[in-house]
């Protein structure tokens, strides 16, 4: 456990409130306390009553709740005290001074957390999840955060290390031995283990096109005039944020609100609709332009179409077209169909579906509410990419495993993808071991960088940035 000075913050937000923690951590943090309280003895792991007195004026502070945790039980893995006192900003204040003056440093942002990597309690996942578990905008963010916080990323990426180790240890081991790689089975076994490593890799790094898009996406609706894009956006936000008119070009820019469907939050966007150039007015023009500018920034393009109109199924393409591709997802809703019955509505629904580049169709309708589940269903499986979602599997059900959400960790995840496959590809071309474990040895070291195995102070000065002082 490394010994460094003790540090104070606070652990609550600054404002008022019912009640304030301070938090202090060091080999003097029990020291500092019992100094304040005159001398009152703490026990480990056991709440105690106490008067605060400030030593220099020995005026009366607060009276407050503390607890003890000694070395290495603690959060940090050094000792650490809280104090619970009465909330408020000049509450908190004065007894954050108070350990100051008695001879704490303010903790720096994320330093708590820092400490507790460096004394062994937490890995480097673990470290970033604590952030993400306070920054998370949705359930599913929430829930993602707290399995990498348990440990199931840091368990991951040390069973795929651990196995890299044993590939390296094995391709040492033919260096001596040369020709015996020259074996087919010798060589096709090495090249069966790269494979293997590769498969588990190749799924972490697919992961994060998911695990980014956790704390929230973007969906916005396109579609020609009156396709009833606006009257959509109010149903599924179950209130009246558009405005809703039978005239073409009644949207002329574009409104977001968020929502949150099932665990995941979602800002919707309802823009201005498309339509012949020579009827439009510089202002629908202008929205036109803005709506194709929001659906390129887009997570999901959601292409309305008015089905209950003959050839509406071809009207405003253009705007979700020029969206989709490039890692954004999209969705095609036939709208209106309760304005069509039986074998007519079936053979536009069918038309619309063969045109729709095998992109699923949803039929809904925003008079009635019929498929509007289903809609919200398909804009979380566009946007994290799951078809199972689609089939209108619930948060409670998911069978989703862990998933990358930090840009630091998909990097040296994708240095040791590509490490592993240049070795794979030097065991094919017959390359001596001695040169093809050089490979093995660039993934480990990238492997390491994500658990924090191996780091620079550069890197954890990167990941404790962002972290609240009193984390």
């Amino acid at each position: 456990m490394q010994q460094q000075d003790t540090i104070c913050a606070l652990a609550t937000p600054s404002g008022d409130g019912a009640v304030g923690i301070v938090r202090l951590s060091g080999s003097r943090a029990a020291e500092l306390l019992e100094r304040a309280a005159r001398g009152v003895t703490l026990r480990p792991r056991r709440m105690v009553r106490v008067d605060l007195f400030d030593p220099e004026s020995d005026a009366a502070l607060d009276q407050v709740l503390v607890c003890l945790m000694r070395a290495p039980r603690s959060y940090t893995g050094e000792d650490v005290v809280e104090v619970y006192g009465h909330g408020g900003r000049l509450n908190m204040e004065a007894l954050l001074g108070l350990f100051v003056r008695l001879g704490a440093r303010p903790a720096g942002p994320g330093e708590f957390t820092r400490r507790a990597f460096l004394n062994g309690r937490l890995d480097l996942t673990q470290a970033e999840a604590v952030a993400e578990v306070i920054a998370a905008r949705g359930a599913r963010a929430l829930r993602n955060a707290h399995a990498v916080l348990g440990g199931a990323l840091g368990r991951e990426v040390r069973a795929v290390r651990a196995q890299a180790v044993a590939l390296a240890a094995e391709l040492e081991a033919c260096i001596d031995f040369a020709e015996e790689l020259g074996d087919g089975a010798v060589g096709e076994g090495l090249a069966e283990r790269h494979r293997a490593l590769l498969a588990q890799l190749g799924r972490l790094v697919a992961s994060y096109r998911r695990g980014r898009r956790l704390n929230g996406v973007s969906a916005v609706l396109v579609g020609a005039v009156n396709a009833g894009k606006s009257s959509l956006f109010n149903r599924l936000l179950g209130s009246r944020r558009a405005l809703v008119s039978a005239e073409p070009g009644t949207t002329r820019d574009y409104l977001e609100a968020e929502v949150e469907w099932d665990g995941l939050r979602v800002t919707l966007i309802d823009t201005a609709g498309d339509r012949q150039h020579e009827r439009m007015s510089v202002l629908e023009r202008e929205g036109l332009a803005l709506a194709r500018e929001r659906a390129r920034t887009a997570d999901v393009v959601v292409q309305v179409i008015d089905v209950s109109v003959a050839g509406g199924a071809g009207a405003g393409e253009s705007a979700g077209g020029e969206s989709a591709g490039g890692g954004v997802g999209r969705v095609v809703v036939a709208h209106k169909v309760d304005l069509l019955a039986g074998e007519l509505r079936r053979q536009r629904c069918r038309a619309l579906a063969a045109g729709a580049g095998g992109v699923g169709v949803v039929e809904a309708s925003a008079a009635t509410g019929e498929g509007l589940e289903a809609l919200r269903a398909a804009v979380v499986a566009a946007a994290l990419g799951d078809a199972a979602e689609a089939g209108g599997e619930g948060l409670g059900e998911s069978r989703e495993t862990v998933q990358v959400t930090q840009e630091r960790q998909w990097e040296a995840l994708r240095r040791a993808e590509l490490a592993l496959g240049a070795g794979l590809t030097a065991l094919s071309e017959g390359t001596a071991p001695e040169l093809v474990v050089e490979h093995t040895r660039e993934a480990l070291v990238a492997l390491g960088e994500i658990t924090g195995e191996t780091f620079t102070e550069d890197v954890l000065d990167a990941v404790f940035a962002r972290f609240c002082v009193g984390k």
